[in-house]
């Protein structure tokens, strides 16, 4: 890691005696009287005195947990000596992976690629889970079908489910009407989710009126009939035929799509998607469209102790060429969560070799 200098990235390792570990990376610059979030002044006094040296960046070797992960999330301890970043991702896809290796360790059960491979395209949602929580508390007497269909609903982001739907329309209310409550809508735009649901769990009088439990409720119950009025809009009348991934699709555009004719022979999709920007499968989306804008393209699971028996998955193909059958296979796997042979050993690449290819120099 001491020659790893950009991008900064959280490298995660394992080794085939049995040791795991994490370590950041990249260069981090040391500021001797300043901490790098606001501008200075040009004058001298604010030059980099360096960098912090790699094995002071935060790490970890064989940690207690009995796993490492991260999720893009603060990994800084908090009394950290540097500063070195600011901003980072929400922990609820974090926690989630937490959640599920910490209970098959409890459960002394061994991990295996199939785990992973389902842990890699989990869609638990669990700000859906504490969102949920509020709803039964207000809720104890609704007896309107879309409050009934959250309910019953755990949490899962599938692509079929209308609940999801639900959840991902009146999320979308809530963030708005509780930033307009904080009186920081117009300062700030879109408040995190993370404060969001900060400001809900606590409901603070100043927030939420004198009575501010009984204020929180009124918000979540006008909110969520906002939102049942945006899915008739969106989906129609009937709760039945409501689905999230109807709103929620990825479509893949080349580049060159624009001249004409060019968009039926290069672009990929729509597909329907399960999951939201806060879910271990993130399948992120921004502003006003549920439309997918970002996720992971590319995913693998090692196994350290047999290299070939680790998987991978790209997408939509190996091919940038349209005409190749290569240019889209993987799109079907890639949405479903499979993954194909991830070969090391010469043995088994040239048993798992469809076509060969031989440069002969002149």
């Amino acid at each position: 890691m001491e020659r790893w200098k950009v991008p900064s990235e959280n490298i995660v390792y394992a080794d085939t005696e049995g040791n795991i570990g994490e370590h950041s990376t990249g260069l981090a610059p040391l500021r001797q009287n300043w901490t790098g979030l606001l501008p200075v002044p040009g004058a001298a006094g604010y030059e980099w005195a360096g960098y912090v040296p790699n094995s002071e960046l935060p790490h970890s070797f064989n940690p207690a947990a009995g796993f490492v992960a991260t999720a893009n999330h603060k990994m800084i301890p908090e009394k950290y000596s540097y500063s070195v970043g600011f901003e980072w991702a929400a922990p609820y896809r974090f926690h989630r992976i937490e959640e599920v290796l910490s209970r098959a360790r409890d459960g002394n059960r061994r991990i295996t690629l199939q785990d992973m491979a389902k842990l890699q395209t989990d869609v638990v949602s669990l700000p859906a889970r504490e969102l949920l929580k509020l709803l039964r508390a207000a809720s104890a007497k609704q007896t309107n079908a879309v409050a009934q269909l959250l309910l019953r609903w755990d949490g899962t982001l599938s692509r079929d489910l209308a609940a999801g739907a639900v959840y991902e329309v009146w999320l979308r209310q809530v963030r708005k009407a509780v930033a307009q409550k904080a009186k920081v809508a117009e300062h700030v735009g879109d408040w995190s989710l993370e404060k969001v649901l900060e400001q809900l769990s606590a409901a603070p009088a100043d927030v939420f009126g004198a009575n501010p439990i009984a204020g929180r409720n009124q918000l979540l119950l006008e909110t969520l009939d906002a939102a049942r009025k945006e899915m008739r809009q969106l989906q129609g009348p009937n709760p039945q035929k409501w689905s999230w991934g109807r709103l929620h699709k990825v479509r893949f555009r080349h580049s060159l799509d624009q001249a004409p004719g060019n968009a039926q022979l290069l672009d990929l999709g729509p597909l329907a998607r399960p999951g939201d920007g806060y879910t271990v499968n993130a399948t992120s989306f921004e502003g006003g469209s549920f439309q997918q804008e970002a996720g992971a393209s590319y995913r693998e699971i090692l196994d350290t102790s047999d290299w070939d028996r680790s998987l991978a998955v790209n997408t939509p193909g190996q091919s940038g060429q349209p005409g190749s059958p290569h240019y889209s296979d993987l799109l079907p796997l890639w949405d479903k969560g499979q993954y194909f042979p991830l070969l090391y050993s010469r043995e088994a690449v040239e048993r798992g070799a469809k076509d060969r290819l031989l440069l002969n120099p002149p």
